[in-house]
């Protein structure tokens, strides 16, 4: 079977996610894939589970997320009765983490269904996922078993909270859950993948797949720059983000005639707005969480997107968002976003924390219109030739085609 036959077959893919409080990429690019399949003609059922749950949980059901966060027995019964009813022929797991657990995966192996897990973040190997901690990038748990994030309390500040996770990634490391019961790992970039296989991920089965956004020109024009230099964060509002050493470049920069919004939400927005408010930032613009629609807009009304992120990145979406409207990407040297950004052709790589070097990457991109134009026009190059619904589908197609034939 070649691949032209094979995408002519409708797939049925069950697709499971545990969505997190704060809506985030993860959420965004789990619809983004379900969409682009259905678009394709493919039955997808998705089943959903919701941390914001999690806050209705008596004392007692807290304490058996403890373990059910390692192995849900539970739910593995429930989704295996489930898989038997829809014969899926493919389990898609984008987040299981916590209430559904990697005990998803056994239950379709058992039924000799193939499956494939989605890593966005590095939760199998750091109990906070992100390889962050007091404020700076840590690598001290990767290629070893991760007990030190409890001793640091990396899990939400929470000593109970990072023995669940540590529990969940020790438990499974033992059982070897990833090399039995994955036939697919997903991540979005080359240096993310990486950095799994140092925590122990099969490197085999390990593919590398761009998250995805629409086109969001379909006439193809890229709209014009703002007659007034302006520039967009898009994110959620954490320090890892980096949104106050931009916030302090930008006062450093004072062009009071510029602006700079913040698209957003996250535990760190009230600081950031008091230091705006007491340093009388007047030409920063918090626009708080803003739809699809809304984000598009702002992109295509920016001159350029700001990324200032202080972690490793596994991918970085709102760069691909910017690059499909015509728009160049200033972002920090860390991480997959290099990967995206080709420095001074369709952005800039900046030292990520240091701020003289965001002073002078954004002046220079306020003040060379035409230049910081073409930029964008070669990111919208990029987009066309790597990150569009199209080229990501064929790509998900040849991973699902491994696994089917496999199977067989």
């Amino acid at each position: 079977m070649n691949l032209n036959e094979f995408n002519s077959l409708s797939l049925h893919i069950l697709m499971l996610h545990n969505r997190y409080q704060y809506t985030g990429g993860e959420d965004t690019s789990t619809q983004a894939e379900i969409s682009i399949l259905r678009d394709f003609c493919h039955q997808v059922t998705y089943l959903e589970a919701d941390n914001d749950h999690i806050k209705q949980f008596s004392f007692f059901d807290k304490f058996q997320l403890f373990f059910t966060t390692a192995w849900n027995p539970q739910q593995a019964t429930t989704l295996k009765s489930k898989l038997k009813n829809l014969k899926p022929d493919i389990l898609h797991v984008q987040n299981f983490f916590p209430l559904f657990s990697p005990s998803v995966h056994q239950a379709a192996q058992s039924l000799n269904i193939p499956t494939v897990q989605h890593l966005r973040n590095f939760r199998l190997g750091c109990l906070n996922a992100s390889l962050f901690r007091e404020n700076q990038v840590c690598e001290v748990c990767i290629g070893k078993n991760p007990w030190r994030g409890i001793v640091y309390r990396c899990y939400r500040g929470s000593l109970p909270g990072s023995l669940a996770v540590w529990n969940m990634i020790t438990v499974n490391h033992w059982h070897k859950t990833w090399e039995k019961n994955v036939d697919a790992f997903i991540t979005p970039s080359q240096f993310a993948a990486n950095k799994l296989i140092q925590m122990g991920i099969p490197g085999d089965r390990l593919y590398v797949k761009p998250n995805v956004t629409e086109d969001p020109l379909p006439n193809q024009i890229i709209p014009a720059l703002p007659k007034r230099p302006t520039f967009l964060f898009i994110g959620r509002l954490s320090s890892e983000k980096g949104v106050m050493i931009l916030l302090k470049a930008w006062e450093k920069l004072n062009q009071p005639e510029w602006q700079l919004n913040i698209a957003g939400d996250g535990p760190q927005k009230a600081e950031l707005m008091t230091f705006v408010h007491e340093r009388g930032l007047t030409n920063v613009t918090f626009l708080g969480q803003q739809t699809k629609e809304q984000v598009i807009a702002a992109v295509q009304n920016a001159t350029a997107v700001l990324v200032p992120s202080q972690w490793y990145e596994t991918f970085g979406r709102v760069v691909i968002e910017a690059f499909a409207c015509g728009r160049a990407a200033i972002v920090s040297d860390l991480g997959a976003l290099a990967e995206l950004v080709k420095d001074q052709t369709t952005g800039f790589l900046v030292s990520h924390s240091d701020i003289d070097a965001w002073v002078e990457r954004l002046e220079w991109a306020g003040t060379h219109p035409l230049e910081i134009a073409a930029m964008g026009q070669n990111a919208r190059l990029a987009y066309q030739q790597n990150y569009t619904p199209e080229i990501n589908y064929q790509q998900t197609m040849d991973i699902y085609q491994r696994l089917l034939r496999g199977k067989t």
